[in-house]
């Protein structure tokens, strides 16, 4: 006969497995997305990913978590790309330029001279939300957020007023981009081909004249100290997106996928409404410093639209889907007769 105490040791015997199981279900599950970006460790856009990670975790009860790689640490874009690719990687915070690289439909945020204001941006982003995500995913990656970087405005080492003086600057280009150098060139423009890391001792020596940066840019790297003059002309928006991999998103439930994806629209949002007072906040701490800026004159108008046409008739023929540049097209033209 089995005594009392035998059998509530058999009891214990048999729940210590189930409860071990329990307690370790919860660590089982937690996933941890691993993302890397460019972006410098205590910027704004540093943050809201933090903080959008955070909310994930907590709205997820622990099961997704994020773990950021800001400043490059992890490589250049085309590093987070291939590393997504073989699974070193989950996702990554890539710019218009980098997300291109992945399907050209992204270069039409790239192209010069096309959008006027954010609300132009806006609208043709929701417009080509889905398309722009399905071609993603057919790639293997899935668009959690777009973010906003700022406008590219022209800093300058000698006085830039008007159209005439852009046009006569020697303008920094990205070294590794020769066709936009040609394409400068049939212009009429002057571009000089350089690394980001030497545009500071470019301006310094005189090697370039002017560049398209963010106002956040110049005030954080200092641009603007050797580059004391800014044409106020919104040249083109500067965008990117978070993206993860597509194998890593199909683990993730059902549940949690519609709760990601809420907490990064609303990420998306608040960089959308934050980056533009930030933005005037940096134009107005660098005029404190000595920056002189200029209001072109209305005479100028049609010189940039002349030039954007340029621009956008290369772009169409030789960078983005004909397709996609059509229907980008369509969109401002539509909000264009709205307003």
């Amino acid at each position: 006969m089995i005594s009392s105490s035998q059998r509530s040791n058999s009891l214990v015997r048999a729940l210590v497995p189930i409860l071990v199981l329990a307690l370790a279900a919860p660590a089982a599950l937690a996933q941890t997305i691993k993302l890397a970006t460019l972006v410098p460790e205590g910027s704004i856009w540093d943050k809201s990913e933090r903080d959008l990670g955070a909310a994930i975790q907590l709205a997820t009860t622990g099961k997704i978590k994020f773990q950021i790689y800001p400043g490059g640490v992890a490589g250049d874009e085309p590093d987070f790309v291939r590393k997504m690719r073989i699974g070193q990687l989950h996702g990554a915070l890539l710019s218009a330029p980098g997300l291109g690289d992945i399907d050209p439909a992204f270069f039409i945020f790239h192209v010069p001279l096309l959008f006027e204001n954010d609300a132009e941006v806006l609208h043709v982003l929701d417009g080509m939300r889905q398309e722009l995500g399905q071609r993603l995913e057919a790639k293997g990656f899935v668009l959690l957020h777009w973010t906003n970087v700022g406008w590219l405005r022209f800093f300058a080492s000698k006085p830039v007023a008007n159209f005439d003086d852009f046009k006569k600057r020697k303008q920094f280009v990205w070294g590794t981009d020769g066709r936009l150098q040609k394409w400068y060139q049939e212009l009429g423009l002057q571009p000089v081909s350089l690394s980001g890391a030497d545009v500071l001792t470019g301006l310094q020596t005189g090697l370039i004249e002017a560049l398209p940066a963010t106002p956040l840019a110049a005030l954080s790297l200092q641009w603007f100290r050797p580059a004391p003059y800014m044409l106020d002309h919104r040249f083109a928006p500067l965008l990117g997106a978070l993206v993860v991999s597509k194998g890593v998103w199909e683990k993730v439930a059902t549940a949690d996928r519609e709760t990601i994806l809420r907490l990064s629209r609303e990420t998306e949002a608040k960089l959308f409404a934050e980056i533009p007072k930030q933005e005037e906040a940096a134009v107005a701490e660098m005029q404190k410093r000595g920056l002189t800026v200029a209001t072109e004159p209305a005479s100028d108008a049609p010189k940039w639209i002349a030039l954007g046409r340029e621009f956008q008739t290369r772009y169409r023929t030789h960078s983005v889907p004909p397709d996609v540049f059509d229907r980008t097209i369509k969109l401002l033209e539509e909000h264009r007769k709205a307003q």
